[in-house]
């Protein structure tokens, strides 16, 4: 007899991990028994996520009823054992997101979608996600054993490795969407649906201003950046101000949340902890600021066509219309250009503490936006 989900409960670290759990687990992704023969843990040298303890996997098991054994590699991410890290997540609701968010993908709703589309899903398939108040545990493939690597270059995402990330996220926005269209949100998407609390991101934002702001001394763009503090909460909602298609994003698209293959031309996509359906032009301005260097950005709507075209293609695909066009596309990226300033802003500390930036890259960015005009346009709306 196959295992029951209330029989498997999330652990609290790697040291929780037993052949009695695994073996749970593994019956509850077969549909069937499975034993487990063998199994080891590591803890990544020097490598801890930034909102996640992490733990690579390995186990050798059995299927009931069939001979020989399988090797899994897994990846197992738990909550942080620092506590400001652990209040930071719980402040955003962003482990139930990111639970929901793969519980969600690797429903059989959405993975007949996917499949009736021809889609290769760019995230990593799931073999539990499970949460409560005290705990999370999120076991994945391990990509890294099909090759796959991260590539976080601080002078920014090439042309083409920013052409990959955004055709491989216009898959889930477009699977994001067909799901929408046919089954509505519903329970499976109750949460990634509920309102996005934005609040938590000033204690990070407001900081990271007087930064920029110090940055830019003797410069207009030097006042610029205060006059932007009273602005910040409606700077996050300038997103819902300006609708376009309402779908399941990522919602922190970079390159560290990001894993490419061999050749770079493909991309898998994973720390879905800001996960929620909104509009995807968000993911697309967020790979923008975060990542890409700022000699990309002038290419942008070449880039957006790309994009465009896998979103639409595979909309079509699954047997449904866009009622929009690409001229819609270029208007909203218009209008949340302000928003991919967020985006680089809030991480500014981050980035530069973990050497993932360079100051040539931040100021590039801001200058495309200044030359076009978003910061005075958005103060000059909002500030009344």
């Amino acid at each position: 007899m196959a295992a029951s989900p209330r029989e498997l409960q999330p652990l609290q670290a790697e040291q929780d991990i037993n052949e009695k759990w695994l073996q749970t687990m593994l019956s509850l992704k077969l549909g069937r028994p499975a034993r487990v023969h063998s199994w080891t843990s590591r803890t990544p040298r020097g490598r801890e996520g930034f909102l996640s303890e992490i733990a690579f996997v390995s186990v050798s098991y059995s299927k009931d009823g069939e001979e020989g054994t399988v090797d899994a590699s897994l990846v197992f991410k738990f909550l942080p054992q620092d506590p400001a890290l652990r209040q930071f997540l719980a402040n955003g609701g962003l482990t139930k997101r990111e639970v929901e968010f793969y519980n969600f993908v690797s429903s059989s709703d959405f993975q007949e979608i996917c499949q009736n589309c021809g889609i290769d899903l760019p995230v990593p398939e799931t073999y539990y996600a499970g949460y409560t108040e005290e705990a999370i545990t999120i076991v994945l493939h391990d990509m890294n054993t099909d090759k796959f690597k991260s590539v976080i270059v601080k002078e920014g995402s090439s042309l083409e490795q920013t052409r990959t990330a955004l055709k491989s996220v216009a898959l889930v926005h477009a699977a994001g969407l067909l799901y929408i269209k046919q089954h509505g949100k519903g329970d499976s998407l109750k949460t990634l649906s509920s309102p996005f609390k934005t609040d938590f991101y000033d204690q990070f934002f407001l900081p990271n201003l007087d930064t920029l702001s110090t940055m830019y001394k003797g410069s207009p763009l030097s006042s610029t950046m205060q006059s932007l503090k009273p602005l910040t909460q409606v700077m996050y909602k300038v997103v819902e101000k300006r609708p376009f298609i309402d779908t399941v994003i990522h919602g922190d698209l970079w390159a560290g949340q990001l894993m490419y293959s061999e050749e770079e031309s493909r991309a898998v996509i994973i720390d879905w902890q800001f996960s929620r359906t909104c509009n995807p032009v968000t993911d697309i301005v967020s790979m923008f600021f975060m990542s890409s260097n700022p000699s990309v950005l002038p290419r942008y709507e070449e880039l957006l066509r790309d994009y465009w075209a896998v979103f639409t293609g595979t909309v079509k695909a699954g047997g449904a219309s866009v009622d929009l066009t690409f001229e819609n596309l270029l208007s909203s990226v218009e209008d949340c250009w302000i928003l991919g300033f967020q985006f680089l802003a809030v991480s500014i500390h981050d980035f530069i503490g973990g050497g993932n930036i360079t100051d040539e890259r931040i100021f590039g960015a801001i200058d495309f936006l200044e030359k076009r005009g978003v910061f005075k346009k958005f103060i000059e709306e909002f500030s009344q």
